[in-house]
């Protein structure tokens, strides 16, 4: 039966040169065949084109170079318009799937007649594929609380039919830059329902030239209100997430404790962390706020 659905690989790049190899190498190993890959070159300035001619020439991807630099955004828009898969999942250019990625998935649909959205487990691995660090999941009994407390579903992993793919599309706002992938989810997970394979078949590798997006996080407040916005604009997303908005800027806040740790004083975080409870009263009890109330005094 192997063969019936077509997955397309989307993976986006921009100087990648020296790791895509490797990237695409996982892809080439996979189990299951029917697949697609989608190389979407965001203007490098390295030799990237160059490493990838021989699998161009040879069909083993297709390879789309961006006119000039855009935001990853677009790149991943790019993918979406220009994928033919009957199912669709976005892969970075420094990361990997594991060999039964697409075969798990393709069995994974047929034991979940109709499913649109679905994802499996992810964790970071050094460069040598070694784990490093076991990402931590949440229940997705309630999808829609559990999306406002954070983004589970991440830039890898997720896998869309193309009844989403063809139509849903990655904000390209410069200011949206570390948040796109959650507001992407945000809203496809807002009309679909998601499930997911428990078991590892992804691996983000964690290495020194790692886009880290810190200036992003510098736009936390205008990425909270431009979500708030969309709870509060469309009937759909408000009937899903109106009663968690209080969820959503609690998780927020929690982010902007975090990454501007060595920026706010002892005092301002702590007024933070009561932000967030005000917010969110149910947020004392979960694993990050206990994680972000010791670091806060964590000399």
């Amino acid at each position: 039966m192997q063969g019936e659905i077509k997955f397309s690989v989307v993976i986006p790049t921009y100087n990648r040169a020296n790791l895509i190899q490797d990237t695409l190498n996982s892809v080439f190993a996979q189990t299951y065949a029917n697949y697609e890959i989608l190389v979407v070159d965001n203007c490098s300035i390295d030799n990237t084109e160059e490493v990838l001619k021989p699998l161009i020439s040879l069909g083993k991807i297709k390879y789309i170079k961006n006119e000039k630099n855009f935001e990853r955004a677009y790149s991943r828009n790019v993918g979406l318009t220009n994928a033919t898969g009957d199912y669709l999942t976005l892969l970075d250019s420094d990361d990997f799937l594991m060999p039964n990625c697409l075969q798990d998935a393709y069995d994974f649909i047929l034991n979940n007649h109709g499913i649109k959205v679905f994802h499996n487990l992810s964790v970071a691995v050094n460069d040598e594929r070694e784990v490093v660090y076991r990402f931590k999941y949440p229940p997705i009994s309630n999808q829609y609380k559990t999306i406002c407390r954070g983004n589970f579903m991440s830039a890898i992993g997720g896998f869309i039919h193309r009844d989403i793919y063809t139509i849903c599309r990655f904000d390209e706002d410069p200011k949206m830059i570390g948040a796109e992938d959650y507001e992407f989810w945000f809203k496809v997970l807002a009309m679909n329902k998601v499930k997911r394979i428990n078991k590892v078949n992804s691996q983000v590798r964690e290495h020194p030239a790692r886009s880290t997006n810190i200036d992003a996080y510098n736009n936390l407040n205008y990425q909270l209100v431009k979500m708030t916005r969309l709870i509060e604009e469309q009937p759909a997303m408000a009937k899903k997430y109106g009663k968690y908005t209080g969820t959503l800027k609690a998780a927020f806040t929690l982010q902007d404790i975090i990454v501007h740790k060595k920026r706010y004083s002892l005092t301002t975080r702590v007024k933070l962390l009561f932000k967030a409870v005000k917010n969110d009263f149910s947020v004392i009890f979960t694993k990050r706020f206990l994680s972000v109330t010791y670091n806060i005094f964590k000399k």
